[in-house]
């Protein structure tokens, strides 16, 4: 009998080694940039929006400016850089905290107090984001570039489970569910405005408080 041919498996290319030089040099950029976010934070942390500069940052990241002018155009695109960072982790701690939450109504609490607890927990994110930012480079821009579209994340999850509440006889008829989806960000950013002016603030201390805010905004929005 003759011996059965036996079908070799197709063997895969080698990468070819130009793109794989230029993946490790994504990933070496990748990591320079991010080091240099890691020390640019800790520098405006310490001196603040105004004084803040490439020349401290150089220094402080060992690098010369030439090299941070790579990266970033100049201080005011490192500062939106971070505050990008900070809103990224805002949103994705806020996205979980509606999905989790049962009802739109008790969403509504939920981004509240997982607002104030997310930014409680790290004050400096808040201020870059929401303080420092908008004082340097251009607000609008990170307004219509960043902010808006991420915070729209959260709050088309939180309109859709406040329309179901609505065909469910849970919300008040009058009740606009876009406007309780801004007013629950109003709430938690009054807040931790009036929180982060008091030095240190300590997140023990504002758990009455924001249970009471939430307590009343899902009073005003129940059927």
């Amino acid at each position: 009998m003759p011996t059965p041919r036996i079908h070799e498996l197709p063997v895969e290319p080698e990468p070819d080694p130009r793109a794989r030089r230029l993946a490790r040099k994504a990933r070496r950029q990748e990591n320079r940039r991010h080091a240099i976010l890691a020390r640019a934070r800790e520098v405006l942390v310490a001196h603040g929006p105004v004084a803040f500069t490439m020349e401290q940052l150089a220094a402080a990241a060992d690098t010369s400016k030439a090299t941070l002018y790579y990266y970033f155009r100049s201080r005011e695109d490192v500062v939106s850089a971070l505050a990008i960072e900070v809103l990224r982790r805002e949103v994705e701690a806020l996205s979980r905290a509606v999905i989790r939450a049962p009802t739109g109504i008790d969403a509504l609490a939920a981004l509240v107090r997982a607002r104030v607890e997310h930014h409680l927990a790290d004050p400096d994110g808040f201020r870059i984001l929401y303080q420092w930012a908008p004082v340097l480079g251009d607000p609008q821009r990170l307004l219509l570039a960043e902010v808006y579209p991420l915070s729209l994340v959260v709050n088309n999850t939180l309109e859709a489970k406040l329309m179901r509440d609505r065909r469910a006889g849970l919300l008040h008829p009058a009740a606009n569910p876009r406007r309780l989806a801004d007013l629950a960000w109003l709430t938690a950013h009054g807040l931790l405005d009036l929180a982060l002016g008091l030095s240190p603030a300590d997140p023990s201390s504002w758990g009455a408080l924001c249970d009471e805010a939430c307590a009343t905004l899902t009073r005003a929005a129940r059927a």
